[in-house]
């Protein structure tokens, strides 16, 4: 057999039989992120030419930590693409397809699935990964499931009629959530409660560079003609000398949400988020005072009354104009659930943000309940992660698909 250079010590290592398996196999990798980036690294070195991946996310800022094949100049750009072009960069001859879409996308069915040797899943998303494994077994595929959770991590190997599946265990409702959720694609007022904390402690909390929910600093629409964004510049400008209150509202209600729903890709099964404008939304109060006096009783509605939208509003910017006030005075501050004006900054942000995604609202009673812990991500665990996948694939590929020497990790 005629082994490239690059290649050597593999076919040295594995031997020709399990060396040829790899080269000549085909495989689909599902999620570019964390675990995702760490995977289509080790596949390239490891031999694997013939490959696909899907993403739909795009590079957020808080990525950059620990999501190594992605650069800041990539901020906003599909996951998938800039992770195949990265990891062809280790290895040219490689073969990589990426795909900027959804796995539920009907065109991923089971007939795609089968032109496949192996498939490898890298997800965050729990409904996805149920997915990912009821059309392995349709197409009947190996699949090599992962997942981590800060310091934690697993791989389980799923095989049809050899393995139980990744649904015959039952899986118990999350108490934490993982970043990528929170911040990517909100579906439960939870991921919303957790992103408005995040917000919270990016504004009064101590300085945490992995805590990017937003930029404050950036004004700039990514793409554009001169003249929209010119237009777009001047409008922010505006909300930012009206002060901290106003400025916050526009940039995580509005400007980022209009980029957010520019991917349409993301909203093919659901309504895409809706921009909310503050001056909107108090002209709308003013219209309706005449005739209704609840927006301006706040301050007397009980904790388990769910606010409507001019209220959320209300709230949120004279308790962001009160929070910034006591950071000049008593320096930064934790989020605590007993500190009444830290719950209503955190009600009324995640009320809003459940309002754009068209989630439904919650109570000051129901978010103090709720309020749930952040998984950090961590980027050693992905790799640990990673490197225990392509384990798992060498024993499935030297097996021939038997799982008698695979485990659950």
């Amino acid at each position: 057999m005629d082994v490239p250079v690059r290649y050597a010590h593999l076919y040295a290592a594995l031997g020709a039989d399990l060396f040829g398996k790899i080269n000549a196999s085909k495989i689909l990798a599902v999620g570019a992120g964390g675990i995702g980036c760490e995977l289509l690294k080790n596949l390239v070195l490891s031999g694997f030419e013939d490959i696909e991946v899907i993403d739909l996310d795009t590079i957020d800022v808080s990525n950059l930590n620990r999501q190594f094949l992605f650069r800041k100049e990539h901020v906003g750009q599909p996951k998938a693409t800039v992770a195949a072009a990265a990891a062809l960069r280790f290895n040219p001859r490689a073969r990589i397809v990426a795909y900027h879409d959804n796995i539920k996308n009907t065109k991923f069915g089971p007939e795609f699935f089968k032109k496949f040797t192996l498939v490898m899943n890298a997800l965050d998303n729990l409904d996805a990964r149920r997915h990912v494994n009821r059309l392995c077994l349709a197409a009947d595929r190996p699949l090599i499931e992962s997942g981590s959770a800060g310091y934690l991590g697993q791989v389980q190997v799923i095989r049809k009629d050899m393995t139980e599946c990744f649904e015959c265990q039952p899986r118990p409702t999350p108490k934490q959530f993982a970043v990528c959720t929170i911040r990517s694609n909100p579906s439960q007022p939870i991921h919303c409660i957790v992103w408005a904390k995040y917000l919270y402690g990016m504004l009064f909390g101590q300085k945490d560079d992995s805590n990017s929910v937003t930029d404050l600093s950036d004004e700039k629409t990514d793409q554009g003609e001169s003249s929209t964004s010119q237009i777009v510049d001047e409008e922010a400008t505006s909300h930012k000398q009206r002060g901290l209150p106003f400025w916050v509202f526009y940039k995580t209600f509005h400007q980022d949400i209009k980029k957010v729903a520019s991917v349409t890709e993301m909203w093919v099964d659901r309504l895409p988020p809706s921009p909310l404008s503050i001056d909107t939304i108090m002209a709308a109060k003013q219209s309706s005072s005449s005739s209704s006096s609840s927006s301006s009783s706040i301050t007397g509605l009980k904790d388990q009354v769910v606010w409507n939208l001019v209220q959320n509003a209300e709230v949120f910017l004279e308790s962001t104009r009160r929070l910034e006030e006591r950071r000049h005075v008593q320096g930064e501050s934790t989020w605590d659930k007993d500190d009444p004006l830290a719950l209503d900054f955190v009600t009324a942000a995640s009320n809003l943000r459940s309002h754009v995604f068209g989630i439904p609202l919650q109570s000051r009673f129901d978010v103090k309940s709720l309020a749930g812990n952040i998984i950090p991500a961590i980027a050693t665990t992905n790799a640990v992660v990673a490197g225990l996948i392509l384990t798992e694939a060498y024993k499935l590929m030297r097996a021939d698909g038997n799982t008698e020497r695979c485990r659950s990790v």
